[in-house]
């Protein structure tokens, strides 16, 4: 939630310890017209009950299990495309210092076997190795 909120989010909910719903209630009253579901679950479900008849929700294709949602809402899987005109834009933004990598945690080498484990839990960022 901090790293949320420190991009600039205009409201943060904890999933796992928030009334996702009626935080989404509070945030949008009359709802949302749009949302990017990144992953899956009751708690998610909850929330695009808030999309805006006329609405969409997009999603990356691998999200288990998959976004539900109701009668009148457009619900759009994708895949990402690795294009040429995506790989010259992030390089602009790398090369302008504008990207910034959220690392949550970084292992040794020795240590893949913990990180691979964490990869089933919850976390926010990536994860890397140290390669010395």
């Amino acid at each position: 939630m901090r790293l949320a909120r420190r991009l600039g989010a205009d409201a943060v909910v904890d999933g796992r310890d928030d009334d996702v719903a009626a935080a989404t209630a509070r945030f949008a009253p009359r709802g949302f017209d749009a949302a990017l579901v990144v992953t899956g679950g009751k708690e998610v479900n909850a929330a695009l009950r808030a999309v805006k008849k006329g609405g969409r929700v997009a999603y990356p294709n691998g999200v288990e299990p998959e976004p539900r949602v109701r009668k009148g809402v457009k619900l759009i899987a994708f895949d990402g495309v690795p294009t040429r005109r995506a790989f010259d834009s992030l390089n602009r933004l790398i090369g302008r210092k504008r990207l910034r990598v959220q690392l949550e945690r970084t292992y040794s080498l020795g240590q893949a076997a913990a990180a691979h484990r964490e990869l089933g839990k919850h976390h926010v960022g990536k994860v890397a190795f140290r390669m010395h």
